[in-house]
């Protein structure tokens, strides 16, 4: 998927009221929440390891890949905590991959930063290091609830331009509701896992 046309574009637009319109209150209080949150944590873990809430962040994203929120967070404690001891990375335990686990020593080292050569990670670390509303997470389920359609996560590979679009979109639909755009895109996020139709 490299670039949307207008018919595209509209449908995308139409189809992010639509999973809004059907979110609960529930939903709603959750989604305006869920970055709040994670904010919080990442402010947590730059106090408690003398780091600051974008390394934080950047860690989370790199122990994400198949690992469950709660679990996710914990982990990154732990890699923190292994970092101040000098414990090396074979020696740790994570519920993610081994690379991602590698390269989530290497992120809290300050060896290497997430770039915006990986938009939706990049987009991801500024959405919840720095609650900034100038960035989108497009991930598979704000994919799935652009289109309307089940995407595979195999499938989800949309080009520099793509994203572009539907991040921009986002944001129009987001100001349009009086609300950022992270918390369009969680509240989608939950709806869509609810409200999608097989």
């Amino acid at each position: 998927m490299k670039k949307l046309n207008t018919y595209q574009l509209n449908k995308v637009k139409k189809n992010l009221i639509k999973f809004f319109n059907l979110a609960s209150n529930e939903d709603l209080k959750n989604g305006k929440n869920w970055y709040i949150e994670a904010y919080k944590i990442c402010q947590d873990i730059a106090q408690k390891y003398n780091t600051n809430t974008f390394i934080a962040a950047s860690v989370i994203s790199a122990l994400s890949p198949r690992n469950k929120w709660h679990q996710n967070i914990k982990d990154a404690y732990t890699v923190f905590d292994a970092v101040k001891n000098n414990i090396e990375p074979e020696n740790v335990k994570v519920c993610t991959f081994h690379s991602n686990k590698f390269k989530a020593f290497q992120l809290a080292k300050s060896e290497i930063q997430i770039t915006d050569s990986s938009l939706k990670t990049y987009n991801f670390v500024n959405n919840i290091a720095l609650l900034s509303k100038k960035h989108v997470t497009v991930d598979i389920w704000h994919l799935r609830a652009c289109f309307d359609k089940i995407i595979q996560i195999d499938k989800a590979k949309i080009g520099r331009i793509a994203y572009g679009q539907i991040k921009d979109i986002t944001l129009q639909v987001s100001e349009k509701l009086g609300i950022s755009g992270y918390e369009l895109q969680a509240i989608v996020w939950l709806s869509v896992q609810k409200n999608y139709k097989l």
